[in-house]
């Protein structure tokens, strides 16, 4: 057994759920280390399941825990997040280059041991952040005294016996609702590409953990246009059913291993 800040759990090397894993001792330092991102992203939060797991749980349990290829989608978006909330990003390496082609974005993306920027792309990151921070909407939500930001929670869903934990970690809480910062290629299409990127069951977990109805707050790339989106019923009601579903894989596949891996299947119809 392992003491992990408010709970004692076992080993299991594929998250946690409340009925067989841990005993409740402190939920405040729970949420103290889960506030690092050390440790959210770390072991640690690998002992909770997210919305991160969704996708894999339900499309392929397989790939659980397998970690996720970096994307420069991706990495534009984390680097957006980090400086339009923050200032500032861990990621702040460029070069000039024309492609990644190129031997010399070869050379420095190997020394800096991944994904980098090409000048261009950090030029036009930066644009977007600085004609984002006049919008008068964005502005309202991160200038507000009484909002909080980066708010880790933790939790269960209450779909299944064992209770399985969940962990999330909210951009901007304000008094009555939850904010979460997305960019996007298109503010028209952000309807429906959410539902393919799983805002849908996001918002499903934030709102239970916090109690709150969610938000999106979304910038187009390219044009630095924004976007207040709020959630529908029926986007919850989508939500709940993918948790539902990625809960009762992870119970089969992982904790009772009631199914075995090999065997699973995708039943459709074209």
């Amino acid at each position: 057994m392992e003491k992990v800040g408010d709970y004692i759990v076992d080993s299991t090397p594929h998250g946690m759920t409340a009925g067989q894993h841990w005993t409740y001792r402190n939920r405040e330092e729970v949420l103290a280390k889960l506030s690092s991102d050390e440790h959210y992203y770390g072991d640690y939060g690998g002992k909770f399941l997210s919305n991160s797991n969704i996708s894999q749980l339900i499309n392929n349990p397989t790939q659980y825990s397998e970690p996720r290829e970096d994307s420069v989608n991706l990495m534009f978006g984390r680097a957006f997040h980090e400086l339009i909330m923050f200032g500032k990003t861990q990621n702040d390496n460029y070069i000039e280059a024309s492609t990644r082609n190129t031997n010399k974005y070869k050379e420095a993306s190997a020394e800096a041991g991944g994904l980098i920027f090409l000048k261009k792309e950090w030029d036009d990151l930066n644009l977007l952040v600085d004609t984002s921070l006049k919008n008068e909407t964005v502005k309202q939500f991160l200038n507000n005294k009484k909002s909080k930001y980066e708010v880790p929670n933790f939790g269960t869903m209450g779909h299944t016996d064992s209770d399985v934990l969940w962990k999330c970690k909210a951009d901007i809480v304000t008094e009555d609702s939850l904010i979460d910062i997305k960019t996007s290629s298109s503010l028209g299409g952000f309807k429906y590409s959410s539902k393919a990127y799983n805002y849908d069951s996001q918002a499903f977990i934030y709102s239970t953990m916090f109690q709150k109805p969610m938000k999106f707050l979304v910038i187009e790339k390219g044009t630095g246009c924004v976007g207040l989106y709020e959630v529908s019923d029926d986007a919850y009601d989508r939500g709940r059913e993918k948790v539902s579903k990625a809960e009762e894989n992870y119970l089969k596949y992982f904790v009772n291993k009631s199914h075995r891996l090999e065997n699973f299947t995708v039943y459709g119809e074209i």
